[in-house]
């Protein structure tokens, strides 16, 4: 249980999670258009989940 917590504090993920609540929530004040804000969080959750998968490959 220690490592799954100590886990999601790792700064990859918490960017990845940041940057997808601020787009959205810009998104919801009309200051950017859904679709790009879209476009901006599927390109950080698409390299997150890509560097995670390279890093999990054993080797």
């Amino acid at each position: 249980m220690k490592e799954k917590i100590t886990a999601l504090l790792e700064v990859r993920k918490i960017i990845a999670l940041l940057i997808t609540i601020l787009f959205f929530i810009l998104s919801m004040m009309g200051a950017i258009g859904p679709d790009k804000a879209f476009e901006v969080v599927l390109m950080v959750i698409a390299f997150y989940f890509g560097k995670s998968t390279a890093l999990d490959k054993p080797q």
